[in-house]
């Protein structure tokens, strides 16, 4: 074996482990609940499992653990998973939610700005044709 693939195998292979048996503990446990497991939800999760792989990647390097820790904690992501993803994806649309807003805050401003001219404009040219107001300040 090169030193290339032990150096993945001993970097990544608990994660690798621990997704193994996440996946097959959450498959387990849908069918103790009697869910019948079709194709479409296996092709659900292993479209999910490399988001989930990276999530349980961090969380295990925030950790700081190696070994059967790392694969503890990615097993727990992976059975987990539907609700890490539902979690961070509610956190992602709620700080798009926050820039969408501010930016059509600071639209909405500029339009004001924008008609207020238009309408200080507007009062000036009629006060200059009614005779109120000189043409140019003098």
């Amino acid at each position: 074996m090169t030193p290339g693939v032990e150096a993945l195998i001993a970097k990544y292979g608990w994660i690798w482990v621990g997704l193994t048996f996440g996946l097959a503990a959450k498959y387990a446990l849908l069918i103790k609940r009697g869910v019948k497991i079709k194709a479409w939800l296996v092709i659900a999760d292993i479209l999910l499992l490399p988001m989930v792989a990276l999530i349980a990647f961090w969380i295990v390097k925030q950790a700081g653990v190696d070994g059967e820790g790392a694969a503890l904690l990615t097993a727990a992501a992976t059975v987990g998973a539907d609700r890490v993803v539902k979690l961070y994806t509610d956190r992602f649309l709620r700080q798009v939610d926050a820039a969408l807003m501010e930016t059509v805050a600071q639209h909405k401003a500029a339009i004001r700005e924008e008609v207020q001219t238009e309408l200080s404009g507007a009062r000036v040219v009629n006060d200059i044709a009614k005779g109120k107001r000189p043409i140019a300040d003098e």
